[in-house]
């Protein structure tokens, strides 16, 4: 299938997207899924930001290049933008939780933001089974956000704002404790502190040395941690937060392109509109009016 016809959603199978800033949706895997056969083809949403919890059963997921059977319990994290795809067995039990992308864009400005940022970024599948705390703990929370956004009450775009962020957190924490059982504590710290060095430099456009130097560390270790964890080269993690930020100012800025790419580093918006191309397939003109339009 061409990327050309990957579809571009509010939620699945829906052709208008919702303009509320604040939309808040949660909804069974089943409610969806089921009358399609359980099989969500490939997709995207261009300001939707979703998690699904899986509490039992059998999926195979595709998130971009990402494709994983899960069995189980499991949260699987979609950043918008992110091509994804799902193939449950019937029964399989979870929900789906659906975010507006501007709900989220407070994060980047909170003392939370070190612990949720990297969520928001990066495609991700954490396993809820490894401890059977993680999931008790996680799912009354779901369960509390479902309660908010199906009642009206006073403050419940405000309530349901602060749950995801809570759930958000807690993802955060297990992701941690996953990473540490293949990590020690030192190179934990270093990919954390190299996550840190990305959000504050992507922009200068920094190479891999350039990171390793600041870091006390060579190339080769931090390559070699960075493909263990997140599967990707310390120079790809760059370009995806580049490529993020690259997609939010076409999406929700009124600068031109040209202004867009100079903003963000690039000499040359040629060269700019080849780099988003070539992680989206998409021209940075063509995006933008996708993203008009739906």
């Amino acid at each position: 299938m061409s990327d050309g016809n990957i579809p571009l959603f509010g939620l699945y199978g829906d052709s208008e997207w919702s303009e509320d800033p604040e939309f808040l949706h949660i909804e069974d895997i089943e409610s969806r899924s089921s009358d399609l056969g359980w099989k969500i083809d490939a997709h995207r949403h261009g300001n939707l930001f979703q998690i699904l919890i899986l509490k039992s059963g059998d999926a195979k997921v595709q998130l971009d290049d990402k494709t994983r059977r899960l069995l189980g319990k499991w949260a699987i994290i979609v950043p918008a933008g992110c091509v994804h795809s799902f193939r449950f067995a019937p029964e399989t039990d979870g929900k789906v939780l659906s975010i507006a992308a501007p709900l989220l864009e407070e994060v980047y400005q909170e003392r939370a933001a070190k612990l949720i940022k990297p969520l928001l970024q990066t495609p991700t599948f954490i396993d809820l089974g490894l401890n059977t705390n993680q999931f008790n703990e996680l799912w009354p929370i779901v369960m509390q956000i479902e309660r908010e956004t199906s009642i009206a009450r006073s403050g419940r775009a405000l309530m349901g704002e602060y749950l995801v962020k809570a759930l958000l957190i807690m993802l955060h924490r297990y992701v941690e404790v996953s990473v540490s059982t293949n990590s020690d504590n030192h190179n934990l710290q270093l990919l954390q502190d190299l996550k840190e060095l990305i959000e504050q430099n992507y922009l200068k456009h920094w190479s891999t040395p350039e990171y390793s130097k600041r870091l006390n560390t060579s190339e080769k270790t931090l390559n070699r941690l960075t493909k263990s964890v997140f599967n990707q080269s310390v120079k790809s993690l760059c370009h995806q937060r580049l490529f993020l930020e690259a997609k939010r100012r076409l999406i929700y800025s009124r600068k031109t392109i040209e202004e867009i790419a100079y903003d963000l580093g690039f000499i040359d918006p040629g060269y700019f509109s080849r780099f988003f191309k070539r992680l989206s397939r998409y021209t940075p003109g063509q995006f933008r009016l996708m993203n008009q339009q739906n």
